[in-house]
């Protein structure tokens, strides 16, 4: 049975391998121009006129090119979008940051300490990541409200950081563990305390690590929708997001100023996985390269 599992599996394999690599490389473009379709609709329909944008498709921009930068002006110009642009900086910054710090301190609690039931309280954490997140937002609300923290940025912080704990949990401490058991032996025969373990050993061996999870958590928060709602109801500090998903009484009938408004809201996260991008990709295959 075994020997004609076996040979199943080759002859699986040799099928596999049989077929062309331009198939593969077909169906990819194909699926990377249909995913591209709706954000480049969007770019171009934000150099456009609203009443060109409202007549023809997007793609008539190739046939007729008409671009204009007002869309631009009067979405900078129209206040809540830019104070928008501006707490989401405020939410996504900070909240990047703390969410990284206080993963790193906790994955290296719980697979380089001598911390009692550190594989108990690390297999909980990582349990947490099957539970929505929409789920938690009720009960986050409830807290948040009995500590007078509803519409404020600490708020709208520690609501996003109990989310995205788990997950960065349980990605330094998949990293963290690959880490050679012999340097921390030698670092301990040569004194070395269990704070001189993290910011000398781990913490710089692990740059690629923490900054796929800053990565990850600046795409998650930036582009965050229902919490900034359900957390921040006061308009004057609501993030970009949700300002566009609210702007129908203002410009929100010229879908050519949205569009303009959601590009911009594509500029940072773009920027940040750019400048990021090696140190991500090397963080998210590092534990399976290594294993």
């Amino acid at each position: 049975m075994i020997n004609g599992l076996r040979g199943s599996t080759s002859r699986g394999n040799n099928l596999l391998m049989s077929v062309p690599r331009s198939f593969f490389s077909i169906v990819m473009i194909g699926a990377i121009i249909v995913w591209s379709l709706p954000w480049i609709g969007l770019i171009v329909n934000s150099f456009r006129t609203f009443t060109t944008a409202t007549s023809s498709g997007w793609w008539t921009v190739f046939t007729n090119p008409e671009f204009t930068l007002d869309n631009y002006r009067t979405a900078l110009s129209f206040g809540e979008i830019f104070s928008g642009f501006i707490s989401s900086i405020l939410i996504t910054v900070p909240t990047a940051f703390l969410v990284v710090v206080t993963a790193a301190f906790a994955a290296f609690a719980l697979t380089w300490t001598d911390l009692p039931g550190r594989r108990l309280i690390y297999t909980f954490i990582v349990a947490l990541l099957v539970i929505p997140a929409e789920i938690t937002l009720y009960p986050t609300l409830v807290i948040l409200k009995a500590l007078n923290l509803v519409n404020t940025y600490p708020g709208i912080w520690i609501s996003h950081i109990s989310s995205a704990l788990p997950f960065g949990v349980f990605l330094l401490g998949s990293f963290f563990s690959q880490i050679p058991p012999e340097l921390f032996e030698a670092a301990k025969v040569d004194g070395a305390k269990t704070r001189h373990l993290l910011f000398r050993i781990v913490l710089p061996l692990s740059g690629s690590a923490l900054a796929s999870l800053a990565t990850f958590d600046f795409l998650w928060v930036w582009n965050d929708l229902l919490r900034s709602l359900v957390i921040i109801p006061e308009p004057s500090i609501r993030p970009l997001t949700a300002v566009l998903a609210n702007s129908a009484g203002g410009y929100g009938e010229y879908i050519t100023v949205q569009a303009a408004g959601a590009t911009l809201l594509m500029i940072p996260p773009l920027i940040v996985f750019l400048l990021a991008q090696r140190a991500f990709i090397r963080g998210v295959t590092a534990g399976a390269l290594k294993s």
